[in-house]
C-alpha cells in the first residue's frame, strides 16, 4: 500500500473560505491535442480520459481501514440514514449507476455534445488567492471544447467557477441526483408547512441552510486538486478517474490557527507547498501523519463513488489520472452564468467576504475567520 500521494496547485491564500465549485475544469502538467483540433493543439493526444497519465503507483492505495477509516455505504443506507445530516465523512458506492453521463461524458462524446458549454479559465494559484467569484481579470471565458482540446494540460490554465450556468442536457445526464439534492429538484418546497392564512406551502428554512439545485462539474488532469480548504457540507461524485482525499476534523483547528499552520505549512519556512508536494514532503512527518490517522482520513475515491464532506472539515483532493466529477454543496443554488462585467474588475483592488485574506490571530473571532485556507477540488 502506498501511503504518500499527491495533489495539484495549492491555493496560497490565508483566511479564505473555499466556496463550492460551480464548474471546474482543472489544468494539468502536460500539453494535449485531440482529433480535429486547430494548430494551437500541443503534442499530446489522449482520445479517452483513461488514456492520459495516471500516478497510481505513487498516489493510489487500497483504503486500508487504518489509513482511510471512512464508512462505506450503499445508496439505500445513505438515504435511510440521512448521513448528510451527520458530522462524519462517508463514501457512498455505485451512485452513478444508470447515469447517462457514463456515456455522454466520455471525452470525445462530451466535446461533441457540449462544445459550447461556458466555462472560465485562469491560473490556479492566482484564482485561488481571491476565489473564483472575485477573480475578475484573472479569469477569461472559454468553452468545454476549447478547454479540453487546447488548455486542459497546461499548468497555467484552470477552471473553477461557481457562477457558470450548466446546460440542461448536462444536468439531465446526472439523474437521478444523489440525495439530498434530488429532494429539492423533485419538490423545491420539500419540508414546507401549510400556511393556511396564505393558502400555500411555506418553507421556513432560509436558502443558505438547505440543499438546493446546485451542481458543479469538475474536470481535471492527473495530480490536480486544491490544497487544504473548507466549506459547508458537500458531496462529490466521481464519474471517471479517481481522487485521493486527505480530510481533517474541523474541531482540531477551530480556535487553533497555530495547529492549522503547523499542519498545513512547512514548519521551517512557513511556505505553502502545492498539494502533491505537501503529501510528498510534509505528510510523512510523524506529527502530521499521526494527526490524520487520529483525527482525519486518507482515502481514495473511485469512479461511481460519492464522498460526503461534513461542514467545515478541512480537506485536500488529488486527481489520479484524468478525473471527471460532479459536486453539490448546501446553501448554493444553480449557477446563473457569467456576465461581461465579471471579467473586468481588478481583483488586486477588490476582495470577497468568502475569500479575503485574514491575518488575525484572535482565537475569539467568528467561526468563518477561525480558519485559514492553505491551499484543488
Amino acid at each position: 500500500m502506498t501511503i504518500s500521494a499527491a495533489s495539484s496547485q495549492h491555493r496560497r491564500s490565508r483566511g479564505i473560505r473555499h466556496g463550492a465549485v460551480c464548474f471546474a475544469f482543472v489544468a494539468s502538467l502536460m500539453g494535449m491535442s485531440t482529433v480535429g483540433v486547430s494548430s494551437q493543439e500541443t503534442e499530446y493526444n489522449y482520445v479517452n480520459w483513461e488514456d492520459a497519465p495516471a500516478s497510481r503507483d505513487e498516489f493510489d492505495h487500497d483504503n486500508d481501514p487504518s489509513v482511510c477509516g471512512v464508512k462505506r455505504l450503499t445508496v439505500a443506507e445513505w438515504e435511510a440514514g440521512r448521513y448528510w445530516e451527520k458530522n462524519k465523512p462517508v463514501i457512498v458506492m455505485n451512485v452513478t449507476d444508470g447515469w447517462a453521463a457514463l456515456e455522454h461524458w466520455k471525452k470525445q462524446e462530451m466535446i461533441r455534445r457540449y462544445p459550447d458549454q461556458e466555462a472560465t479559465m485562469g491560473e490556479a494559484r492566482l484564482v485561488g488567492e481571491t476565489g473564483p467569484d472575485e477573480a475578475g481579470k484573472r479569469l477569461s471565458p472559454t468553452t468545454i471544447k476549447e478547454f479540453i482540446t487546447e488548455h486542459m494540460y497546461d499548468p497555467m490554465k484552470y477552471f473553477f467557477d461557481r457562477k457558470i450556468s450548466i446546460s440542461e442536457g448536462m444536468l439531465q445526464d446526472c439523474h437521478p441526483f444523489p440525495m439530498p439534492t434530488r429532494a429539492y429538484l423533485e419538490d423545491p418546497l420539500t419540508g414546507a408547512i401549510e400556511a393556511l392564512s396564505k393558502k400555500m406551502r411555506v418553507r421556513k428554512t432560509i436558502d443558505e441552510e438547505i440543499w438546493r439545485d446546485h451542481l458543479a462539474i469538475s474536470i481535471g488532469a492527473d495530480l490536480q486538486g486544491f490544497g487544504f480548504h473548507h466549506h459547508r457540507e458537500a458531496w462529490n461524485a466521481v464519474i471517471f478517474g479517481a481522487k485521493r482525499w486527505i480530510l481533517w476534523d474541523h474541531d482540531r483547528v477551530k480556535h487553533n490557527i497555530t495547529r492549522q499552520r503547523r499542519m498545513t505549512r512547512d514548519w521551517d519556512t512557513r511556505a505553502l507547498l502545492s498539494s502533491p508536494e505537501w503529501i510528498r514532503q510534509l505528510y510523512p512527518e510523524p506529527e502530521r501523519m499521526d494527526e490524520i490517522r487520529a483525527h482525519g482520513h486518507d482515502c481514495v475515491q473511485r469512479a461511481g463513488e460519492l464522498m460526503f464532506v461534513p461542514n467545515r472539515w478541512l480537506h485536500m483532493v488529488v486527481n489520479i489520472g484524468d478525473t471527471v466529477a460532479v459536486i453539490s454543496e448546501i446553501g448554493l443554488g444553480a449557477g446563473e452564468g457569467k456576465k461581461e462585467e465579471d471579467f473586468q474588475f481588478d481583483p488586486d483592488e477588490e476582495s470577497s467576504d468568502d475569500w479575503s485574506e485574514d491575518e488575525s490571530e484572535d482565537e475569539e473571532e467568528s467561526e468563518d475567520s477561525e480558519y485559514e485556507n492553505e491551499s484543488e477540488y
